[in-house]
């Protein structure tokens, strides 16, 4: 059986737009009838960092209440590596830079494989060094690879930044009890990503309270 419209409905809320030289804010989608979101933002090229945030309203109309957040996901990768100077694992926030310019962030060393984020686009090389923030040094076992995993991260203050790298996904999970208070729509506000960007946002909407061949809109209340 499909899951699409039994298991979850996909709601475009921005189709990809050029040239984001102001604020982007995304249609407003209702939770009225589904559980759960993921809020998907996919970035190609951009033209500088953007700040996310989200709002809320009681109706499909204009959504000016901050909403709260502290969970989101972006695209992340798998680097291997030997030859460590500690067998010491590096911390979680560390930078892990390669000596050809690549830098990333580490979510997890598992030892001799780091699972990371905010990969800066450069392309780390086979047998280069590999020196971590905290210190310990290594050498590449191949490049970066597994470019489609989404790791979890922690946004400050209800807000995180799109980097200024091009080929990124984020998504922002959101259950309809987070929105409190008699909401129950919620809407994606981004800052001015400047000229030459391309962005598309859409929700993955989950867990219906009621089952049909066709479900409930999420674009009226």
């Amino acid at each position: 059986m499909q899951k699409i419209n039994n298991d979850f409905v996909v709601v475009p809320l921005t189709f990809p737009t050029v040239d984001q030289t102001g604020t982007i804010s995304s249609d407003i989608f209702s939770m009225k009838n589904y559980r759960h979101a993921e809020i998907v933002i996919q970035v190609g090229p951009i033209g500088k960092a953007a700040a996310v945030t989200l709002n809320k309203s009681a109706a499909v109309a204009a959504a000016t209440v901050a909403l709260a957040f502290s969970r989101y996901l972006s695209t992340g990768f798998v680097l291997e590596y030997d030859g460590a100077s500690v067998d010491t694992p590096a911390a979680a926030g560390e930078t892990v830079t390669g000596a050809g310019g690549g830098i990333g962030y580490v979510y997890q060393d598992f030892g001799g494989k780091l699972v990371c984020y905010a990969y800066n686009g450069t392309t780390y090389v086979d047998n280069e060094v590999l020196t971590f923030s905290g210190g310990k040094t290594a050498v590449a076992n191949g490049i970066q690879k597994n470019e489609d995993i989404m790791v979890p991260r922690t946004a400050s203050s209800n807000t995180f930044n799109l980097a200024a790298v091009a080929s990124k996904q984020y998504v922002i999970p959101i259950d309809a009890d987070d929105l409190l208070d008699g909401y129950d729509c919620a809407q994606v506000e981004i800052a001015d990503c400047d000229t030459a960007t391309h962005v598309a946002i859409f929700a993955i909407l989950s867990e219906p309270r009621y089952m049909a061949e066709i479900p409930e809109t999420a674009i009226y209340d």
